[in-house]
């Protein structure tokens, strides 16, 4: 055999290995499915506005305007922090004793109490805020659809519900007695999405929901005496 005889055998073997090497090398990536990002892009932002969402964005807006306080010595700026970070604390409700150096709704009082020295304003602020309750609306029980409630006079009686995503939602009161009754409903987000009106002793309110959450159903009574009512939820709609 001559040299160039061995050179092109040798030549055409290595051409042969770079084929099949591509090849196996197609077939491989043939069987690879593309990993696509683990992320939702069909929904809009709003449809993740849980209360916890709503809180955490509330904790940011505490910390800048407390930061924009401290930076300008703006005891005003600080109190608002502090009651936006009470809101917020009580829905997130940290573990324990809370995170090590955080900053609390009270820190943040005292400090614009320091800043604001006597200023009569700002003190009336202040005592606000420590008075302000979050207020602790009762959730009505999922098995429940007909509920007797009565409300105080010139009071207000609350419950929280929870509706689906596209299916209507119903709420009806009807007063034992023939009285009326303001019947409010608002979203997570202190959103009113309907004032029931009729005409008559009983209001309702028909609405169909964006996106899975809870509602606050409000019954204010105007009158004079204490009112009995019975309270009535579409209850196959509801999130169990």
């Amino acid at each position: 055999m001559s040299p160039s005889s061995g050179s092109h055998r040798l030549a055409f073997w290595r051409l042969v290995t770079g084929v099949l090497s591509a090849g196996l090398i197609m077939v491989a990536a043939a069987g690879t499915t593309p990993r696509e990002p683990n992320v939702d892009r069909t929904h809009p932002d709003h449809a993740a506005a849980t209360p916890e969402i709503v809180a955490i964005e509330q904790l940011k807006l505490s910390d800048q305007l407390a930061d924009f306080g401290e930076r300008h010595a703006d005891p005003l700026a600080l109190v608002e922090a502090a009651m936006i970070l009470k809101q917020a604390t009580a829905v997130l409700k940290p573990a324990g004793a809370g995170v090590r150096g955080a900053r609390t709704w009270e820190a943040l009082l005292v400090r614009a109490g320091q800043i604001a020295g006597s200023n009569p304003t700002v003190t009336g602020l202040i005592a606000d805020v420590r008075a302000y309750k979050v207020r602790d609306i009762p959730t009505v029980p999922a098995d429940a659809s007909l509920l007797s409630k009565s409300v105080k006079q010139g009071g207000a009686d609350r419950v929280e519900v929870r509706f689906r995503a596209g299916e209507p939602a119903l709420v009806y009161v009807r007063p034992v007695t023939a009285v009326d009754l303001d019947l409010y409903v608002y979203d997570e987000l202190n959103n009113l999405i309907c004032t029931g009106a009729s005409g008559g002793h009983d209001a309702q309110c028909r609405w169909r929901p964006r996106w899975d959450g809870p509602y606050l159903v409000d019954i204010r009574n105007n009158n004079d005496t204490e009112v009995a009512y019975v309270l009535a939820i579409n209850r196959e709609i509801m999130a169990h």
